[in-house]
């Protein structure tokens, strides 16, 4: 269990122990489906002093009834719900008999959303016929069912899906939220879910998060960057890690066309502007 999740308590509590735990790797998503008699799990402070990959869990439950603990809420799932958890801080899960669950464990650092948000969505329930997680649902069932047969250019394109869905989840569990660091949270997820329209503007970021264009630009201001800026520099590091990417081979056009800088000639220039090399020499430098 602690080799395919993280280090915690495992403690059976049924006279005819069974169990069995299936894994898969999408690039630096793992997706992990138990089923078992009944258990209760916790990670203590102690477990994650032994180790913390940093991952945000996405879980859904297939059957059985769950009692999860975090940040100070308790949360009771039934079949279908959603649950996201944190492996930085202390979890308990208590099963109430047989259970099936299928988690996604997402590294933290790729979502775009701050660590203040990410605790406020931890140990709620998310219905799956509701909102993000009626498509989320069959698309954690759907991946884990054909996770084995990916191809493994397809898997960069299915993690940046996964964080995607993480932030649109997120996002509708904040949507009541009027604080200005909520605004810019989900104005910056909203640049990242849409790298790939080439005819993205600041516009179409304060549309679609229902303020005002000048009031979205003081936004970025108070960080010191531009929205343009932002976007940019977003496009130019995903275009960066699926260039340095071992198990990635696509064309650079295609690498480019993806993130949203069609044109090679503007590509190849911002590129070195921001890294010092054009991606033909990234591409071919040796690798540690």
């Amino acid at each position: 269990m602690c080799d395919q999740f993280v280090p915690l308590a495992v403690n059976p509590d049924a006279v005819e122990l069974r169990g069995r735990v299936a894994g898969w790797e999408i690039a630096e998503t793992r997706l992990r489906r138990i089923r078992a008699t009944r258990h209760m799990f916790e990670r203590r402070a102690r477990d994650i002093r032994a180790g913390d990959p940093e991952v945000l869990h996405l879980l859904l439950l297939d059957h059985g009834r769950t009692l999860v603990e975090q940040d100070g809420r308790t949360a009771t799932l039934t079949p279908g719900d959603l649950l996201l958890y944190d492996s930085t801080r202390p979890f308990r899960f208590e099963t109430d008999g047989d259970f099936q669950f299928t988690i996604c464990l997402l590294p933290k650092r790729l979502l775009p959303v701050p660590e203040s948000l990410q605790r406020n969505c931890t140990a709620r329930v998310f219905k799956s016929e509701d909102g993000v997680a009626a498509a989320l649902a069959p698309l954690l069932t759907a991946l884990a069912r054909r996770a084995s047969d990916t191809d493994p250019s397809q898997q960069l394109a299915l993690q940046h899906a996964m964080v995607n869905m993480y932030v649109a989840l997120m996002a509708d569990e904040n949507d009541s939220g009027h604080h200005p660091s909520v605004h810019l949270s989900f104005a910056k997820s909203f640049v990242v879910r849409n790298l790939g329209n080439p005819k993205l503007s600041p516009s179409d970021v304060a549309a679609a998060c229902n303020i005002s264009l000048s009031y979205l630009h003081r936004l970025f201001a108070t960080e010191g960057i531009t929205v343009a800026g932002y976007l940019r520099e977003q496009r130019l590091q995903a275009a960066y890690r699926d260039l340095v990417a071992p198990s990635f081979a696509e064309p650079i056009s295609r690498v480019a066309e993806r993130w949203g800088l069609p044109d090679p000639a503007h590509f190849n220039r911002v590129f070195k502007n921001r890294f010092g090399v054009t991606p033909g020499e990234l591409r071919r430098a040796p690798r540690p």
